[in-house]
């Protein structure tokens, strides 16, 4: 059987593509609007700052919704990836790809799909008679017990400690080789454990209007430093083990490759130790970056105004 494509001939499955395709027409409708609306208030701006003289730049800065609308293409284009059928296949045979299929989900397209800020996209892309139905919903006592759960669910200590949860509960070898075994268990709980608690930690550390991160810098940068610890030792134990951890690997005594299912496992550890910080990394120096510009302006507003003081 190819790995390219499926039974019936598909390299991804129809059911994924189908709820892509409806993702990006409702998130680009809502898209469009955002885009005018913005453009609009920076041709107003530079209207009034050049005395109706000057043009833009032309230059969109990264949190722009043309940018966040490249983001949320990078997003989908993960996850077609980590769903496709030549991905899907040989990471029932290699851990190692299915550890790369894993970090498509975590740390490739969560932040992105965080950065995109989808949220105000999909609901102006929604019909209007959704958005009422949605609304009156929303003033029901289930709408209410969801705002409690997702105040809840949106403090730091409890997304940071889900994305843990989350990463550790699925690498332990009984519910590992569970969803191994068995291809629902492993696309709608495993894959949407990860993209649940990964979105939620991101949205902790990356603005998404209209949520926004609770923490400053300094919080942020503990977010991270705590989701690099759990991730190396993770990565450590499962890369360290004497014996192969995970039994549909495990029987192998030489996989495709010519990998052992032991050095098989070691390779898929080290995958996840190192490119698997890569984004956290980034983070974290990003942040700190952050943390010291806002410090030095307040540091230098400080100064000026005991100057002014003086005078």
């Amino acid at each position: 059987m190819s790995i390219w494509v499926d039974a019936n001939g598909w390299p991804i499955p129809p059911i994924v593509l189908l709820g892509c395709l409806v993702a990006e027409i409702l998130y680009f409708r809502g898209w469009r609007v955002l885009v005018k609306a913005e453009q609009a208030k920076r041709t107003a701006r530079t209207m009034t700052h050049s005395g109706f003289t000057g043009s833009g730049t032309g230059e969109y800065q990264w949190n722009s919704w043309f940018w966040r609308g490249t983001y949320f293409f990078g997003a989908i284009f993960a996850f077609l990836l980590a769903s496709s059928v030549p991905v899907d296949i040989l990471s029932s045979r290699f851990l190692w790809v299915h550890m790369i299929q894993h970090l498509l989900i975590l740390i490739v397209m969560a932040p992105l799909l965080v950065a995109s800020a989808p949220l105000l996209p999909l609901w102006l892309g929604l019909p209007r008679r959704a958005r009422r139905v949605v609304r009156a919903s929303a003033m029901l006592k289930a709408g209410s017990a969801l705002n409690r759960m997702g105040h809840w669910l949106r403090q730091p200590a409890v997304s940071c400690g889900l994305l843990v949860v989350g990463m550790w509960a699925w690498h332990w070898p009984a519910l590992y080789d569970l969803a191994l075994t068995n291809a629902a268990i492993h696309d709608w709980c495993e894959h949407a454990t990860f993209l649940a608690v990964s979105v939620l930690f991101w949205t902790q550390v990356i603005p998404s209007p209209p949520l926004h991160p609770r923490l400053g810098y300094l919080g942020r940068v503990g977010l991270v430093g705590i989701a690099i610890a759990q991730n190396v030792v993770l990565a450590a134990i499962i890369g360290f083990a004497q014996i192969p951890l995970y039994a549909p690997y495990a029987h192998l005594a030489l996989g495709p490759g010519g990998l052992s299912a032991l050095q098989d496992q070691q390779l898929g550890a080290g995958i996840m130790w190192t490119f698997g910080d890569v984004p956290f990394v980034i983070t974290f120096v990003v942040l700190m970056l952050g943390w010291l510009a806002s410090h030095s302006d307040d540091t230098s507003i400080a100064i000026e105004s005991h100057h002014n003081t003086k005078r």
